[in-house]
């Protein structure tokens, strides 16, 4: 039913799925670089502890660096999580698209299919067809019997207890 060029909604989830995981780490090891920094400045204020008052400041100093580089990868982080929820919401809005393209399709092949059958079941006529069958009856008693016989079984055994 679908073209090559056609994408299927699956192909296109797969995408989606395989680029976020790809952002997701990015996004990961920017949260890590951020928490590597952080640890570098925990490090930092720990071994100066105690030391003279005239390091304090060389202290602060990295201490401020590394927590400008945490800053740093937090915003680099967020920006790339902004990044995949505007390409997950278009990714989605477009396969939406696809989808209810494909259902109003669907939907009116039913509605002209229903039209066709509901014409030929208004040309039937049953009493005439009734009327037939019990001729078929009458000119052919023993393989009425049998076909009886035959769609008897064969409703028995289709609607009986499976175990």
């Amino acid at each position: 039913m679908a073209s090559k060029d056609e994408v299927t909604v699956e192909a296109a989830i797969d995408e989606v799925v395989s680029t976020e995981e790809a952002e997701l780490g990015k996004v990961k090891s920017a949260l890590s670089k951020a928490q590597k920094a952080m640890e570098n400045a925990r490090t930092t204020m720990s071994e100066t502890y105690g030391k003279t008052k005239e390091r304090s400041h060389e202290v602060g100093e990295r201490v401020r660096i590394y927590m400008e580089d945490a800053k740093r990868h937090m915003a680099e982080a967020k920006a790339r999580m902004g990044d995949m929820a505007t390409k997950t919401r278009e990714q989605a809005d477009v396969l939406y698209g696809k989808t209810r393209e494909q259902y109003d399709a669907l939907a009116t092949k039913s509605k002209d299919l229903f039209g066709r059958v509901r014409d030929k079941v208004a040309e039937v006529d049953f009493k005439e067809k009734g009327d037939q069958v019990l001729v078929y009856i009458k000119e052919n008693p023993g393989k009425a019997v049998l076909i009886a016989l035959a769609a008897g079984f064969l409703v028995g055994y289709i609607s009986r207890p499976k175990d």
